[in-house]
């Protein structure tokens, strides 16, 4: 507890979150509201209309990681390769990274694959929402949570959408997880109907040591689930912090 009380007084760790497709941080709220006191949530937005790949987000994570502080990365869904990647390249202070409901290459199987790699504006200017909740929430949608979905939505160009989709379906950050070297998170949802199962394992193949945590919600674990998902990520930073 005094551990704990000192951290809340001078906020030892800060956490940088990379948000999901969407890039807005928005559907974070809940998760951000359950998280121990004693971290310092930093959420980076992605630029909503410009038709970025992961390359050139990966700088825009770059320039949002703290420079006199040591951090902990958390990525959703398709900021992991983000992650992966700026983990690979060491920058100062990073002292671990999650991934939560994540991959190192393309969850999708053909065709939807070549669908995603052949993504155009139109796709997403004319697809209706329920589909997209019903994957991405299941039977934990709220009020709330559609609220915050649309809106989320609402707000980034169909251009950039297309682009990350694009982006997704050519991914592969292998070699770059080879290369990382702080201690690794991943949460699992039992109800993910995006991300298989067959994604954690080619990421425990190549870094075997990765802790996993399974909780009982739908991909979009943080906003379903934000009491259980804050306390393993709070757990994990303490396991690789003891001593802050």
């Amino acid at each position: 507890m005094e551990a704990a009380n000192l951290r809340a007084r001078e906020g030892f760790v800060k956490l940088l979150l990379l948000p999901g497709m969407d890039g807005t941080g928005l559907l974070f709220e809940p998760f951000l509201e359950a998280l121990p006191v004693w971290l310092k949530p930093q959420v980076v937005a992605y630029p909503a209309h410009e038709p970025l790949g992961y390359a050139e987000l990966l700088s825009v994570v770059r320039s949002a990681c703290p420079l006199l502080e040591e951090f902990v990365v958390l990525a959703e869904s398709f900021s992991g390769p983000l992650a992966i990647l700026l983990a690979a390249s060491q920058p100062p202070g990073l002292r671990g990274a999650i991934l939560c409901a994540s991959f190192i290459r393309c969850p999708l199987r053909t065709p939807f694959r070549w669908l995603a790699a052949a993504a155009l504006p139109i796709m997403f200017r004319l697809a209706p929402l329920w589909p997209a909740r019903w994957a991405l929430l299941g039977r934990h949608e709220t009020v709330r949570l559609r609220q915050s979905f649309a809106t989320a939505l609402a707000s980034v160009s169909s251009e950039a959408l297309a682009a990350r989709a694009r982006a997704v379906a050519s991914v592969d950050v292998t070699v770059e997880l080879r290369m990382c070297q702080v201690p690794l998170l991943y949460l699992a949802g039992r109800q993910d109907r995006v991300v298989p199962v067959r994604c954690l394992r080619a990421i425990q193949r190549e870094r075997p040591d990765t802790q996993v945590v399974e909780l009982p919600g739908p991909h979009l674990l943080l906003p379903t689930l934000p009491a259980q998902a804050a306390h393993e990520v709070g757990q994990f930073i303490e396991r690789i912090q003891p001593n802050v």
